[in-house]
């Protein structure tokens, strides 16, 4: 295994935070866990298995996969042709949305790179820049690269670039008001269309809907707060827009798959193992 590991240099559009390539032992297993930023690999031979909330994708040489922050993710190497992969860590303001144009989508962020190779072998070059002077920088325009060419092209220019606009406006609203006690009627008059053609356009867009989205945001929210062991149950819950603990409670298990409390005493936990 090989890590880069980089130091934080003021970037809040989106920074590097390590980049590293693997070669899997059969079978190798990383997870349950979360993660308080993004992963992107991508694998270079071999295959494996991804698993993010309840679902998973079995994936191959040129396929890449996303790492959500606040989700829970295992990804497992094949027992005969285990997986060889690189990845970036990355974190930023930007992160959400180039997720969003590289077509890394809900439930299993997973896609095929494109066919012209190009992405091999940006993830190739990563470890060439371990002894640059500048490269958390490097690394950073290396990310843009990747993000720039799985840009998905629109089918239909016209209709699909409203599509995407309407979607990106309602995605930034949702993660301005979060907290708010905001609804699908707040959300589509926000973007000026019909709640039921904003739901068709989110599950065109991004396989969900407008409150499934919502609910998601609120959970990765939910989870870094409780990993902070700060606040109360009651108080996380108001803090993502659930003025109701018990309501909170409820839709936290049904998406994360583990109670609030239960969540909190794991995360102290693993806290407490990885301290020295």
């Amino acid at each position: 295994m090989e890590f880069i590991y980089t130091d934080s240099i003021g970037l809040t559009d989106l920074s590097v935070l390590e980049v590293g390539t693997q070669q899997c032992l059969p079978a190798m297993t990383f997870g349950p866990s979360v993660r308080d930023m993004y992963i992107l690999h991508y694998v270079h031979s071999g295959y494996g298995t991804y698993t993010a909330g309840r679902h998973t994708e079995q994936i191959g040489p040129g396929g890449l996969f996303l790492v959500v922050p606040d989700t829970v993710h295992t990804y497992e190497a094949d027992a005969d042709e285990p997986w060889r992969y690189s990845w970036f860590g990355f974190v930023g303001t930007m992160a959400p949305r180039l997720a969003l144009l590289a077509g890394f989508t809900s439930p299993t962020p997973v896609r095929e790179a494109p066919p012209s190779g190009a992405a091999a072998a940006l993830f190739a070059d990563l470890m060439s820049l371990r002894d640059e002077s500048a490269k958390e920088l490097l690394l950073v325009g290396q990310l843009y690269r990747i993000f720039g060419m799985l840009a998905v092209p629109d089918d239909t220019p016209a209709l699909q670039a409203d599509v995407g606009q309407h979607v990106r406006k309602a995605v930034s609203y949702m993660n301005a008001r979060y907290a708010e006690r905001i609804g699908l009627d707040d959300i589509a008059a926000y973007v000026g269309l019909d709640t039921k053609y904003l739901c068709r356009l989110f599950q065109q867009r991004l396989s969900m809907s407008p409150y499934r989205y919502l609910t998601d945001i609120r959970m990765r929210k939910a989870c870094r707060l409780l990993r902070r062991q700060m606040l109360s149950i009651a108080e996380v819950a108001r803090a993502v827009g659930y003025p109701d603990p018990l309501l909170f409670s409820r839709m936290f298990k049904r998406t994360i798959g583990v109670s609030p409390t239960a969540y909190r005493e794991k995360a102290k936990l693993e806290s407490t193992a990885g301290s020295p």
